[in-house]
């Protein structure tokens, strides 16, 4: 992919891809410390990924692809899998191994336990060499996804440089993200800025509730969309123009794992659409419900979403 290739609208940043097994026991193990699965979700990983996946497989949505960095065997399944599901990447290939995670999911005690491998470690050349791979492939009026994580050795100066450099080519930002990192790049005004509400306090000292805090936040970094998220208790979207708030009025499970992505996927595809903010935050809301259908991040279906989205409801809010 090359800058203005096809005239994609949108890149999703996928930094710090993983494959994933869900380990599904449905009743409790005969042998202690010993478990063996019932059933097995296998599926490619990664915020940018689940965001990409929801797109081209619930939305049909084509508009877009997803540059991930990948590497060794891992990476070479990772790479495979996203080719047979039809999610368009574009890969760079370093030395160390992509991540291999996995969920234990106790179905008998409606509980899960998430392990997380630390994943790959980037060489300082691998690093710059990723900088100038992706300048090559971001162009004037692409909006630039970023969502989670970056590999180690990818320090937070270069997360910078990656965001400066989209800035100076015309790009508009999209974020969803966390960590060390946010508060330097909420301080170059995204656009549309996603955050959770347990990470908008630990970054910023919001509470959650305080719509106030939240708007003076918004407007003194000039962010033009503010979503905070606040799992089933729902999302608040404020902007000049309007300030929202929805929540799915059914719970369908607690297995929320790839919510946040699906939601975030879903409020990007409505402004793709260029629909109105109650129904893109409308459809990002019933996204994240939707999710909680089924195991695995973002595994559900366009059918999933008419099923519990009369059940969102959206209205203003006031500060």
């Amino acid at each position: 992919m090359t800058k203005g290739e096809n005239n994609i609208n949108t890149c999703i940043l996928n930094l710090n891809p993983c494959y994933d097994h869900w380990v599904i026991l449905k009743k409790p193990p005969k042998i202690p410390n010993v478990v063996r699965g019932d059933e097995v979700v296998s599926l490619v990983d990664g915020k940018g990924l689940n965001i990409a996946r929801v797109l081209s497989r619930v939305f049909g949505f084509e508009d877009y692809f997803c540059i991930n960095i990948l590497g060794g065997q891992v990476g070479e399944i990772i790479e495979k899998e996203c080719k047979d599901l039809g999610i368009k990447t574009d890969n760079f290939w370093i030395e160390d191994s992509n991540r291999i995670n996995t969920a234990l999911v106790y179905e008998y005690e409606n509980r899960m336990l998430m392990i997380n491998e630390p994943g790959p470690v980037m060489k300082a050349g691998e690093v710059r060499a990723f900088i100038e791979y992706f300048k090559e492939r971001i162009g004037s009026g692409v909006d630039l996804v970023i969502s989670g994580s970056a590999p180690r050795g990818f320090e937070n100066g270069e997360m910078i440089d990656l965001v400066v450099a989209a800035r100076n080519s015309g790009c508009t930002l999209k974020i969803d993200i966390a960590g060390e990192w946010l508060s330097k790049i909420v301080a170059l005004s995204p656009e549309l800025l996603k955050i959770n509400a347990d990470e908008l306090k630990v970054a910023f000292g919001i509470e959650k509730g305080d719509l106030k805090s939240m708007e003076e936040f918004r407007r003194s970094f000039s962010i033009k969309d503010l979503l905070i998220t606040n799992g089933k208790y729902g999302s608040v979207w404020l902007s000049d123009t309007e300030k929202l708030q929805a929540v799915s009025t059914k719970v369908f499970s607690d297995f929320s794992v790839g919510s946040g992505d699906s939601f975030f996927a879903g409020l990007i595809y409505g402004q793709e659409r260029l629909v109105s903010k109650r129904e893109a935050l409308k459809i990002a809301t019933a996204c994240g419900a939707a999710n909680t259908l089924h195991y695995g991040a973002a595994i559900f279906e366009r059918s999933d979403i008419e099923r519990v989205i009369e059940d969102v409801v959206v209205s203003e809010v006031e500060l």
